[in-house]
C-alpha cells in the first residue's frame, strides 16, 4: 500500500472537526488466554509426544510370577510458529498538517492500533479450534490431536494401546447447551479414564462453561438460578457451579457451547512476543511502523474438553 498521503486525508487538515470516532474504541480484552495454556518456546518447533502408563494392577495366581508390563510410547504432535505483521506508512507531510492528534485521528491512531490489528489476529488464530474446524472429522481435520490424531472434538477417540483400551468421546450428538445437555457433559467428564483404563475424575472434572453472547443468558440461567429453569416445578437447581465465559469470538456459531477442566491441552505458544517498531524513509520523508509477533497454538490432546456445535 502506499504511504498516507495528506490528499487522501483532506478532512485531517481542515479546521472544523470535532472530533473523529471510530478509529480507536477503547481498551481490549483477552479471550484467548483463557481457553489455551500460554506459554513461550525458544524453538523453531515443540513437539508433545503421546505417552501412557502401566494397566490396571493383574491378580497374582499363587506360585506364579508377577506379570510385568511396560508404559506405552505413541505418535506425536509439532507445533510450529508462524509470524504475523501489519504495517502503516504515512508522509511526513500528513502527519506534521493533521490538526486532530488528540481527537482519534485515523493518522496517529492508525500507528496505535498497530496493536489492537495483531491482538485481533491473535485472538482469531486462537480460537480456530472452538470454531466449526474443531468438530471437522480427522481425515480432513487441522486440529487433530493425540494420542490417536483424531479430530479435537470427537464421538471416538480411541486408546493409545488399541483395542485394550478405551474408546472415549468428548462431544455429544449435536444439542444447543440446556440442563440436560450440560449435566450429561459434566457426568462425561467424571467418567474418563486414560489410555490404560484407569479413572481420572480429578483431573477431568470441567470448571468453565463457555458460550457465544447469543448463549450467555441461557447459561447464566442453567448455572446460577436457585431453581431449575426448565421445569414449572419449584424443584432446586443442584447444577454445578461453573465459570462462564462469554466469548465474543466464538459468535459465528452461537449455539456451540464447550466445557473444560482446569487441566487441559491446549496450548498456545508465543516465539516472538508483539514488537512494535518505527523508522524513516529518508529519501521520500516517509515514516513506517511496524509490528510483528510470532506464535503457534493448537490442541495437542482432546482430554481436559468436552464440546457441542448445537443442534
Amino acid at each position: 500500500m502506499p504511504p498516507s498521503l495528506t490528499t487522501s486525508f483532506a478532512n485531517h487538515m481542515a479546521p472544523g472537526i470535532r472530533a473523529i470516532v471510530g478509529t480507536n474504541l477503547g481498551a481490549r480484552k483477552s479471550y484467548y488466554s483463557m481457553l489455551n495454556n500460554v506459554e513461550t518456546t525458544v524453538r523453531n518447533y515443540e513437539d508433545y509426544l503421546a505417552g501412557t502408563g502401566l494397566p490396571i494392577a493383574v491378580e497374582k495366581p499363587q506360585g506364579v510370577n508377577i506379570q510385568a508390563f511396560d508404559p506405552i510410547e505413541g505418535t506425536t504432535k509439532r507445533l510450529t510458529p508462524k509470524v504475523y505483521a501489519i504495517a502503516m506508512e504515512v508522509s511526513e507531510e500528513a502527519w506534521d498538517d493533521d490538526l486532530y492528534a488528540n481527537k482519534g485521528s485515523a493518522i496517529r491512531d492508525g500507528a496505535n492500533g498497530l496493536a489492537d490489528s495483531l491482538a485481533e489476529r491473535v485472538e482469531i488464530e486462537a480460537h480456530r479450534p472452538w470454531t466449526a474446524e474443531g468438530f471437522v472429522a480427522a481425515a480432513t481435520s487441522v486440529w487433530t490431536v493425540l494420542p490417536d490424531n483424531s479430530g479435537f472434538f470427537d464421538t471416538a477417540h480411541a486408546s493409545i494401546t488399541g483395542g485394550q483400551g478405551p474408546t472415549q468421546n468428548n462431544r455429544p450428538t449435536a444439542v444447543d447447551l440446556t440442563v440436560t445437555s450440560l449435566r450429561a457433559g459434566m457426568i462425561q467428564g467424571r467418567k474418563y479414564k486414560n489410555d490404560q483404563g484407569l479413572r481420572i475424575p480429578m483431573i477431568a472434572q470441567f470448571s468453565k462453561l463457555i458460550v457465544s453472547p447469543d448463549d450467555e443468558y441461557n447459561a447464566k440461567e442453567i448455572v446460577n438460578s436457585s431453581n431449575r429453569p426448565d421445569t414449572a416445578n419449584r424443584v432446586e437447581n443442584t447444577t454445578e457451579s461453573l465459570q462462564i465465559i462469554c466469548d465474543p469470538y466464538l459468535s459465528d456459531d452461537t449455539d456451540a457451547w464447550f466445557l473444560q477442566a482446569p487441566k487441559h491441552y491446549a496450548y498456545f505458544l508465543w516465539r516472538k512476543r508483539p514488537v512494535l517498531d518505527s523508522f524513516d524513509d529518508r529519501r521520500a520523508r516517509v515514516a513506517i511502523h511496524t509490528i510483528l509477533g510470532r506464535f503457534s497454538n493448537a490442541p495437542v490432546h482432546w482430554l481436559g474438553n468436552y464440546g457441542s456445535p448445537g443442534a
